[in-house]
């Protein structure tokens, strides 16, 4: 199945409505600000960006060595959020080349089948979250 690779005008939507925080912020001081849920699970799906249509999986995965503050997973990835950018630096490199960090933010990739584009376009999306953006 090809997927159309375009960033989703209602998630964006919904992201900056979300994330229309006042304040200078650095952006791990930004992103330390989101809400997950609010910026991938409480917001209307994109049937032509399935990859951030995520559920809440909090309860179930910040739990023992996993200190996470956040957790929401799609079929394709899961992304968490810490605490500390140290925190997240050190989940994401347990996950070898399955997890990258964006400051607080861990995106750990699940689905074996996506192409290097695909996953290097869902960087890029999460990366471009903050709580500072205005857009």
């Amino acid at each position: 199945m090809q997927l159309d690779m375009k960033l989703p005008t209602a998630a964006a939507l919904s992201v900056a409505v979300v994330l229309g925080l006042a304040g200078c912020f650095s952006d791990a001081q930004s992103r330390a600000q989101i809400d997950l849920v609010e910026a991938f699970v409480d917001r209307p799906a994109d049937p032509d960006w399935p990859y951030l249509d995520a559920v809440d999986v909090t309860a179930s995965t910040c739990t023992g060595n996993v200190t996470c503050q956040q957790a929401v997973q799609s079929d394709y990835v899961t992304v968490l959020k810490f605490a500390s950018v140290d925190d997240a630096y050190e989940y994401a490199a347990a996950l070898g080349g399955d997890g990258v960090q964006i400051d607080p933010l861990v995106i750990g990739f699940r689905d074996d089948t996506l192409t290097t584009e695909q996953r290097l376009a869902i960087i890029q999306s999460v990366s471009g979250i903050n709580a500072s953006s205005p857009d």
